[in-house]
């Protein structure tokens, strides 16, 4: 049935060009196109429309009407201005064939539907017309949308055809801040409906293709987080709202009392998609590393784009419009030779989608800008026919990402796999040396435990002969004193010489006595059996039972004690040779660390915090240099400014050890004024 219509369609425009020049002039000029009677389809205005192009804005149609001699006829039925600030004013004149008995309705449409200033006058032919006669109708989107417009988002007219009447029709167009470009056609209502239909139908799953792109993106952009999904789903958004508003519908919904509202929608709406566009057009073809300098261009084409919208906001969009055509025709050239070098270079479904979807939109906007700026002569459906071009465009750019993203998903399971398999090569390497280390293991330990066994048995003989020491010397050193203790009764009381000499023997097999039982209380802790055999004792006896030690071992020492009144009632549950042993040796250390100094001056300060008591040894010595307290304290670790004393390094992990066995801890520290403070802190019971 289409097919059908099409073709009567058709037939009839042939007749009535046929018959066109028989049509006539009004008395005024104005040319007469004839409408058949039934007409179903388009009245073609080709060759009846007269052009009057006035800069003046406050002519009116009674100006107009008494200056007939400044309307010319032109070819076609589109007026194509461009930006500029020129009104343009068309006639014709429309009639019914001679014998024609009934009326007929006709719809008069006018293209595009954001023409800022509309006005229709309609007027049936008389001698010495004057504006009065004629029937005013605003339909601009500037205006409160009228109700005798046959279609609520277009401007489409009804018109009412007498027989032996000839309605002369004026037409006013202006654009304040737009491209001026006007087109009038005559359609049958039930054509009109049929094309609407088909139209909206076209426009419906135009926007709704649209809508499926920017979803589309926004998916990209989830499973691959690149900031040109943003950029493109903006530019969607913008070419999008730009038609939303130049097809009529934005002023329907939102502008219904007319104002600069559909305006300031498609224009901002342009200009940013320009900057939209350059933005996502210079991540997609990957611009800043490859091509610097043209990158540098799209940064400034999309600050050209935010400038414009700011200039449509301040009403001078005209005048700095005139710099994007340029800009865009640069932009859109230099992204389809970038994205057809890359075809060249590297022929994919990638590059190829890519060099495609760019032609296609240079093309697209080479005959939108040549028509919208006056430079071409071209029809109005010429600059709707870029909707088609960017809906192609953006699902030709969308299967190039697409492609992208499934390349990169291939390389990322190809990195994934080749990942997998060299970490189960890793793996089984790593198997092969933890079966080799284990049996270097296994053999290190059981080196390692033959040594702990020869060091344990060493310590036990080293135990064992400090008793048969002790034990050896005991009897000979008991029958000295017993022979002194003799002799010294036998002296006679005023021998006071001979009774000092015996003194000092005393004296010395005292100290050869307690030298005895403090290496053999040192070598038991030091070996295998370091158990504290714990009982409660008084914090100062412990304290001057060590000093009275120290001082019968330290020859030369000058040991300053210090025990605070709070302490000397103090009670703590410890081994008392073992604690005494410990703080033995940090007095020995500091005794012989203060030596290469020149100093013998040792402090042991003993007081109590709270429920901790503290033996503190103080020295003026060499004092700690760079080393880490820890490894100090660690078994056999010594100072680095101390190789040149003689010394094990033993010492202080004795004394570690004894104060964790006593629930206690041991620090060790550089002093205020030089040299080193070493303190056990002990729990006190009282």
């Amino acid at each position: 049935m289409s097919i059908t219509k099409l073709l009567l369609s058709a037939l009839t425009a042939l007749i009535i060009s046929a018959s066109s020049l028989l049509a006539g002039e009004t008395a005024d000029g104005v040319r007469i196109q004839q409408v058949p009677a039934d007409l179903y389809g388009s009245v073609p205005l080709d060759g009846f429309i007269d052009v009057a192009l006035v800069k003046n804005e406050k002519l009116t149609l009674q100006d107009m009407l008494q200056h007939q001699a400044l309307f010319a006829p032109i070819e076609g039925h589109d007026v194509n201005l461009g930006f500029v600030r020129t009104s343009a004013w068309l006639r014709f004149a429309v009639t019914l064939p001679a014998g024609v008995k009934r009326p007929q309705d006709i719809l008069l449409s006018i293209m595009p539907n954001f023409t800022d200033e509309l006005e229709v006058y309609v007027g049936v032919e008389k001698p010495g017309m004057q504006e009065a006669d004629f029937d005013r109708f605003e339909m601009g989107d500037h205006s409160p949308r009228l109700n005798a417009n046959f279609n609520t988002s277009a401007n489409v007219l009804p018109l009412e055809l007498f027989p032996d009447q000839t309605r002369i029709i004026y037409i006013r167009a202006h654009n304040k801040d737009a491209s001026l470009n006007v087109s009038a056609e005559l359609l049958s209502p039930n054509y009109y409906d049929y094309r609407s239909i088909v139209q909206n139908l076209i426009r419906g799953m135009w926007f709704g293709g649209m809508g499926v792109l920017l979803v589309i993106q926004l998916f990209f952009f989830y499973f691959d987080r690149k900031k040109f999904y943003i950029f493109l789903m903006l530019d969607i958004l913008a070419v999008s709202s730009t038609y939303f508003g130049a097809l009529g519908m934005a002023r329907l919904l939102f502008f219904d009392s007319g104002g600069l509202g559909n305006d300031y929608l498609s224009s901002t709406s342009s200009w940013f998609g320009l900057t939209a566009g350059a933005l996502s057009i210079r991540a997609i073809l990957d611009l800043d590393p490859r091509y610097p300098k043209i990158d540098l261009y799209f940064r400034f084409a999309a600050i050209v784009g935010i400038i414009g919208v700011f200039c449509v906001l301040f009403g001078v969009n005209r005048f700095f419009v005139l710099l994007a055509g340029p800009v865009i025709l640069v932009l859109t050239t230099m992204a389809m030779s970038v994205a057809l070098i890359d075809f060249l270079r590297q022929p994919n479904a990638q590059t190829g989608l890519n060099s495609a979807a760019f032609g296609l939109l240079w093309a697209g906007l080479i005959a939108t800008n040549s028509q919208r700026y006056g430079i071409l002569s071209l029809p109005s459906w010429v600059a709707g026919s870029y909707a088609a071009t960017s809906i192609t465009h953006f699902t030709l750019l969308t299967g190039s990402l697409a492609v992208r993203l499934r390349n990169a998903e291939t390389a990322a399971r190809n990195a994934d796999r080749r990942a997998l398999e060299a970490a189960s090569a890793a793996e089984q390497h790593a198997n092969d040396l933890v079966r080799e280390r284990t049996g270097e293991l296994v053999e290190a330990k059981r080196v390692a435990e033959q040594a702990l066994c020869a060091e344990l048995q060493a310590q036990e003989q080293q135990v064992r002969f400090m008793e048969v020491i002790s034990h050896q010397y005991r009897t000979p050193l008991g029958v000295i004193r017993t022979n002194l203790q003799s002799i010294g009764l036998t002296l006679p009381k005023d021998d006071e010489a001979n009774r000092q000499r015996l003194d000092r023997a005393h004296t010395g097999v005292a100290r050869l006595v307690e030298v005895l039982e403090v290496n053999l209380t040192r070598s038991k802790l030091q070996g295998p059996a370091f158990q504290p055999a714990l009982s409660e004792i008084s914090v100062s006896n412990a304290a001057m039972s060590a000093v009275i030690s120290a001082r019968d071992l330290l020859h030369g020492i000058t040991l300053n004690v210090s025990i605070a009144p709070d302490v000397e009632q103090a009670i703590i549950r410890a081994d008392s040779e073992m604690l005494k042993l410990a703080i033995i040796n940090l007095l020995e250390n500091a005794f012989k660390f203060s030596a290469p100094v020149g100093s013998t001056q040792v402090w042991l300060d003993v007081f109590r915090d709270n429920a901790t008591v503290h033996f503190r040894v103080r020295d003026k010595g060499i004092g700690i240099e760079a080393e880490v307290v820890e490894d100090l304290i660690e078994n056999h670790t010594r100072g680095t400014n101390s190789a040149h004393i003689e010394g094990t390094g033993v010492g202080l992990s004795l004394v570690k050890r004894t104060a964790d066995a006593h629930a206690g801890r041991f620090s060790l520290s550089s002093g205020k004024d030089g040299g080193t403070e070493a303190t056990i802190v002990l729990p006190v019971l009282a």
